[in-house]
């Protein structure tokens, strides 16, 4: 998987991009699980390749991309969770996840 080092995080956009744009144009229901899954991917993706630069392993942002992850794929499986406590649930997990990145770059070592 060497040839997926440091793509992982656009491949993840383009992908969301893609299927964003084809079910506008295309009218095709993509369900609303698969961008959060992506959008859970992309952080996570996105948290390790801080990860790499600054040396810091905290959990914050692993924790709020399995959580993320977690809950679109119960949604793929057909359960069904109120849109209001989505909402608030996925805000926290964001607001979560981006917490532990920025922690991860106040530690990359300054030139």
């Amino acid at each position: 998987m060497e040839f997926l080092k440091g793509k992982k995080t656009f491949i993840t956009l383009a992908l969301f991009a893609v299927l964003a744009v084809v079910s506008l144009i295309a009218k095709i229901e993509v369900p609303e699980w698969t961008f959060v899954v992506l959008a859970g991917l992309g952080l996570g993706f996105l948290r390790s390749a801080v990860k790499h630069l600054s040396g810091n392993s905290g959990c914050k942002t692993y924790v709020a991309v399995v959580a993320t992850v977690g809950l679109g794929t119960l949604q793929a499986f057909g359960v069904t969770i109120p849109p209001d406590v989505l909402t608030a649930v996925y805000g926290m997990l964001g607001a979560f996840g981006v917490v532990g990145v920025r922690d991860a770059l106040a530690e990359i070592p300054k030139k």
